[in-house]
């Protein structure tokens, strides 16, 4: 049987999203009340049976190491599983289109040694909200004879394919010199005739480059057949953290929201997504918005199209009125 290793690179970030990501990747970003962007291609290859992951992690990697840990919570870190946390270039990558640099493959060749055996090599970014099984990939993979598969959906690449390791290996010689560049664009602009194959993904997906990506990607979270469409592959794994039921007071009054365990709600709460341990006060509407871990909201406040990072205060009688197509955003740890 072949041997497939994972690799998911959480090397860069995005321009349009500084004020969120001043101290974290793009891929430690909290999303739908429990789980971070990473959650997405960990619980994919978990849920595809593949065995040894490795994670290209940026230098400011506090927050997804933080979260990640050795791997527990997606059945890694065992003696039959593995995860490895694999350094990536110092100052990683600004743009979002380059997320396979080939420095950060040859600086971590020992890696792709560790498995002598080692058939195909799966490659998948981590700014997209995707519930994917990648086993019927890997077989179409095989069939072909190609040396390199892509993931599409319709016209747009999904920053996912499978390479051969022998290929991988050989791009590695071949052009160590343009180490600076994405593989699959080294492959596009040198080796054009190199034949590629294509699988098409029928799923949900949904990419997060920028705050509106992030807040549609959380509004489309409260419909009943997205939720179906993105958990259809298994669960979603996430570093478990214990918190008391949420509780609802009976001033509440809360239409299609998601609220994450350890929240009081006692205002009024409707299309939002609510992180853990946050707090709607008695008086206060929150409607349309998507509130990170420790939320306060105080008596009187009116939020609409409003988007907060952790530990955000939003004072009494204070009214925020946004639009979807630009939601009012706030920094981790301020008061408004």
């Amino acid at each position: 049987m072949s041997k497939t290793i994972g690799l998911i690179t959480a090397n860069y970030a995005s321009e349009a999203m500084n004020a969120v990501m001043t101290d974290r990747p793009l891929a430690a970003l909290p999303f739908g009340g429990r789980y971070r962007l990473i959650d997405f291609p960990l619980s994919n290859m978990a849920n595809s049976g593949i065995t040894s992951v490795g994670l290209v992690i940026p230098f400011k990697n506090r927050s997804l190491i933080d979260h990640v840990g050795t791997g527990k919570a997606w059945g890694f870190g065992r003696k039959t599983h593995s995860m490895f946390m694999l350094p990536g270039s110092v100052y990683g990558k600004r743009d979002t289109d380059s997320k396979f640099l080939l420095r950060d493959i040859i600086q971590n060749a020992r890696f792709f040694n560790y498995e002598q055996t080692t058939d195909y090599v799966l490659m998948s970014g981590a700014n997209r909200v995707i519930s994917m099984d990648f086993r019927p990939l890997i077989e179409q993979h095989e069939a072909s004879g190609v040396q390199i598969t892509k993931v599409y959906k319709g016209k747009e690449f999904l920053d996912i394919f499978i390479m051969d390791a022998s290929f991988l290996n050989d791009l590695c010689k071949w052009f160590s010199n343009l180490d600076f560049m994405d593989i699959t664009k080294i492959i596009d602009t040198y080796l054009p005739e190199t034949p590629i194959g294509r699988y098409e993904y029928i799923g949900y997906e949904h990419k997060i480059d920028n705050m509106t990506d992030y807040f549609e990607a959380s509004m489309e979270l409260l419909k009943e057949d997205v939720q179906d469409m993105l958990f259809e592959h298994g669960t979603v794994f996430t570093n478990i953290q214990d918190r008391c039921p949420t509780f609802f007071a009976p001033t509440a009054n809360v239409k299609n929201s998601l609220i994450a365990a350890g929240s009081s709600i006692e205002g009024n709460v409707e299309n939002c997504i609510i992180f853990r341990s946050s707090h709607i006060s008695e008086g206060a509407s929150v409607k349309n918005c998507v509130l990170m871990q420790h939320a306060e909201i105080d008596s009187g406040a009116e939020l609409k199209y409003f988007i907060c990072d952790k530990r955000v205060h939003v004072t009494s009688d204070v009214k925020i009125i946004a639009s979807k197509e630009s939601p009012y955003f706030v920094k981790k740890g301020m008061t408004v």
